[in-house]
């Protein structure tokens, strides 16, 4: 999987101004072409005038998760101010070019995003937190997911919610999350994203790719969060233990 971290938006719908209230999952009604990649640079050229039609946080296919605006900024993704303000969105990309098993792994990368940005804002996953694009407004989307999902809203909440489950700390599919304490030399076992600040606010363009290698000089926790890493190149980092290894 790879990881892009491009604030191509820019914040042109300005910083948001309360909490997170939960998030969108939208189908980007895209052709087989229509990839994250694809979106990254078509938003990147795109002046503030065009991004007022429309543009997400993320943009995500089974091979690319795409962030292409800061989540701590507003986007302009539901047609609605309390959905542009509050919550964050996704698309789905290629909902109407993809075979079905390739939207559905379209989904998964997605649903496990989500994962983590839930915990990241303290937000568990359910139908307060998780919302579709026509609970906001009158819209077919998310179109593809509704059809394959049981053509109702809660029905379409309800597995959205038991498959992000799946991928959030003690989900009943999937072992608790552990985290490394230590310092030292690590090696990366995925691409990872790296934070500029250790309460991981603000998130950097760039990655560490797997594979790489780098040393953490301090281990910092703040209360009611997870440990992070200090890159002695810069930077903070995740310690999840099936992120990283010791060599």
């Amino acid at each position: 999987m790879e990881i892009i971290n491009k604030s191509v938006c820019r914040g042109v719908a300005g910083k948001r101004q309360g909490k997170v209230k939960g998030i969108v999952i939208h189908n980007d009604a895209g052709s087989i072409n229509a990839t994250a990649k694809h979106y990254v640079s078509a938003l990147e050229k795109m002046n503030n005038s065009q991004l007022t039609n429309g543009f997400a946080h993320y943009y995500i296919d089974r091979n690319t998760v795409a962030r292409v605006e800061d989540t701590f900024n507003q986007a302009w993704h539901t047609a609605n101010v309390d959905g542009n303000a509050n919550y964050i969105g996704y698309e789905v990309c290629q909902s109407i070019g993809a075979s079905d098993a390739d939207f559905l792994a379209n989904e998964q990368a997605t649903f496990k995003q989500v994962a983590e940005d839930l915990k990241f804002y303290g937000l568990e996953a359910n139908r307060n937190t998780v919302k579709l694009h026509r609970e906001f407004v009158a819209t077919a989307c998310p179109h593809r997911s509704w059809d394959l999902h049981g053509k109702s809203v809660n029905s379409v909440k309800d597995y959205y919610i038991s498959q992000i489950n799946k991928y959030m700390d003690g989900g009943a599919t999937v072992a608790k999350v552990k985290y490394r304490n230590k310092k030292g030399k690590y090696e990366a076992l995925k691409d990872l994203s790296i934070y500029n600040d250790k309460e991981r606010k603000n998130r950097s363009t760039l990655i560490t790719k797997k594979g790489s290698r780098f040393i953490i000089d301090e281990i910092v926790q703040i209360k009611g969060s997870v440990p992070v890493g200090k890159l002695r190149a810069g930077g903070y980092i995740t310690l999840r233990d099936d992120f990283i290894k010791p060599y």
